[in-house]
C-alpha cells in the first residue's frame, strides 16, 4: 500500500535554485538533429549523485545517452519514474530577445531554447528530488529520474527503456511536458501513411505514350478524405481527423511523372488501431485497381506511429496524484486537453502503468521563438513532484 498522508511535508524548492539548473540545462545545445543529449544526461547524474542516486547510462549514438538515476527505497512498493527528455527542436530563423542557449534569467523567467519543453520540468524534477532527500522522509519505493534522447524525433530514449526493461518494476510514470502545471491523461495518436500511385514516363510531347502518375493520383484525394473510416469521438479528445498534407510527383515539366505521393496526417482516439486502418487503406486501393484498369497504387510507408492512450481520471494513481499536487501547490491542478504526443505513447502500450503529464512550461510556447519558462511555476512544480515521491513511494 502506499502513503495517504493528509498533510504536507514542508519541502525546501528554493527559485533561485531552480532558476540555475534549468539555465543549466539550456546551456547544453541539444538540439535534435543530431541531439548531442549526452553532455545533459551527464549534468543530471552529476547533480543526483550526491544525493544518493545511482546511474545507468544507455549510449544511443555518438554523444547520445539516455539517462537512467535511481535512489533505492527501503523495499515494499513499485517505484516512481519522473521522465524528461532531454532534446529540444531547432531555433529557427527568428530573432529571439535572448539568446536561445544562454539561459537567461530575467523578468522572473528563464529564457532559451528548450525553458519550456521541457528543461524547466527536468530542473523542477531534479530539485524535488533533492528536496525530498534532504528532507529525511524514509521512501519504501525506488525514485527514478529519467531523461531521455530523441523524443522530438523518434522516442528512441523511450522505446530502449521499455525495451531493456530498464526502468523495473514501477507504479506511476510522470512526464514533465509543458502543460501549464495542468494534468494531461489522454493523448491522440500519430499516423502517417503515405500512398503513392505509379505510372510510366514519357516525353510530355507524347503524353499517350505514358501512364500520368499524377492524374492517377487526383481522383484519390477526395476519395480519401471521405473513407469512413471507424472511430468513436473520445470525451475529452473530440473525434478522429485527417488531412492531406503533402504531394509530390514529377521530375521535369516535360516528362510524364511515373510516380506521385501523398502523405496523410492522422490524428486517432482511443479505439482505433492503426493496423486497422492500414489495412482499410490497401483494401481501398486493391479496390481502385479492380475498378479501374491500368491503377496501380499502393501504401509505401507510414513515417510516424504512435497509439492514442490514456490514463483514466478515476484511476487510482491519478487520485493520489491530483491530492498530493493540490497539497504540493496549495491549489488542485485541473485536467486539460493533450495538444500533442508525448513518450506516454510508448509507456502505457508497453509498461501498462499509468501515466501522468504535468510540467510547468506553458504549452503555447513549446517550439516558438522567445520560449520561457515561469520560475514560479518550476516552483509549483518542483512541490507537487516532491508531494507525488512521497505520496506513491513512503
Amino acid at each position: 500500500m502506499t502513503s495517504d498522508r493528509t498533510e504536507a511535508t514542508p519541502f525546501n524548492i528554493d527559485a533561485a535554485e531552480v532558476a540555475r539548473v534549468c539555465s543549466e540545462l539550456i546551456r547544453f545545445n541539444t538540439v535534435n538533429p543530431p541531439g548531442n543529449e549526452q553532455i545533459a544526461a551527464e549534468y543530471v547524474a552529476d547533480y543526483l549523485a550526491p544525493l544518493g542516486f545511482t546511474t545507468q547510462f544507455l549510449q544511443q549514438g555518438e554523444n547520445r545517452v539516455t539517462v537512467v538515476a535511481r535512489r533505492k527505497g527501503s523495499g515494499g512498493v513499485p517505484g516512481l519514474v519522473l521522465n524528461a527528455h532531454l532534446d529540444v527542436v531547432p531555433v529557427g530563423g527568428q530573432e529571439w530577445l535572448y539568446p536561445p542557449f544562454a539561459g537567461e534569467i530575467a523578468e522572473g523567467k528563464v529564457w532559451g531554447r528548450g525553458s519550456g519543453d521541457m528543461k524547466g520540468g527536468l530542473a523542477a524534477m531534479m530539485v524535488a528530488a533533492r528536496a525530498v532527500v534532504e528532507s529525511g522522509v524514509e521512501l519504501r519505493g525506488d525514485l527514478i529520474i529519467a531523461g531521455t534522447v530523441g523524443e522530438e524525433v523518434n522516442m528512441i530514449g523511450a522505446k530502449l527503456l521499455c525495451a531493456e526493461g530498464t526502468l523495473g518494476d514501477v507504479q506511476v510514470i510522470i512526464i514533465s511536458e509543458p502543460t501549464s502545471n495542468g494534468v494531461g491523461l489522454a493523448e491522440r495518436g500519430v499516423f502517417w501513411p503515405e500512398i503513392t500511385t505509379y505510372g510510366k514516363t514519357a516525353h510530355g510531347s507524347t503524353p499517350h505514350l505514358g501512364v500520368n502518375a499524377i492524374t492517377m493520383m487526383a481522383p484519390l484525394l477526395q476519395e480519401l478524405d471521405q473513407l469512413d473510416i471507424p472511430f468513436t469521438t473520445h470525451p475529452v479528445l473530440g473525434p478522429f481527423t485527417r488531412s492531406i498534407n503533402t504531394i509530390q510527383g514529377g521530375v521535369k515539366v516535360n516528362v510524364v511523372p511515373d510516380r506521385c505521393s501523398i502523405n496523410i496526417d492522422m490524428r486517432t482516439v482511443p479505439g482505433q488501431v492503426h493496423a486497422q486502418i492500414r489495412k482499410q487503406l490497401e483494401d481501398f486501393l486493391a479496390d481502385r485497381a479492380r475498378r479501374v484498369p491500368g491503377f496501380h497504387g499502393e501504401v509505401t510507408t507510414v513515417h510516424f506511429d504512435l497509439p492514442s492512450v490514456e490514463t483514466k481520471p478515476d484511476d487510482p494513481a491519478v487520485v493520489r496524484f491530483m491530492a498530493a499536487a493540490a497539497r504540493g501547490m496549495g491549489w488542485e491542478p485541473k485536467l486539460i486537453v493533450m495538444p500533442f504526443a508525448t513518450e506516454a505513447a510508448i509507456f502505457v502500450p508497453a509498461l501498462g502503468v499509468p501515466t501522468i503529464i504535468f510540467g510547468p512550461g506553458d504549452p503555447k510556447l513549446a517550439h516558438q521563438p522567445n520560449e520561457f519558462v515561469d520560475i514560479a511555476a518550476m516552483v509549483d512544480a518542483g512541490r507537487a513532484y516532491a508531494e507525488a515521491a512521497v505520496a506513491f513511494l513512503a
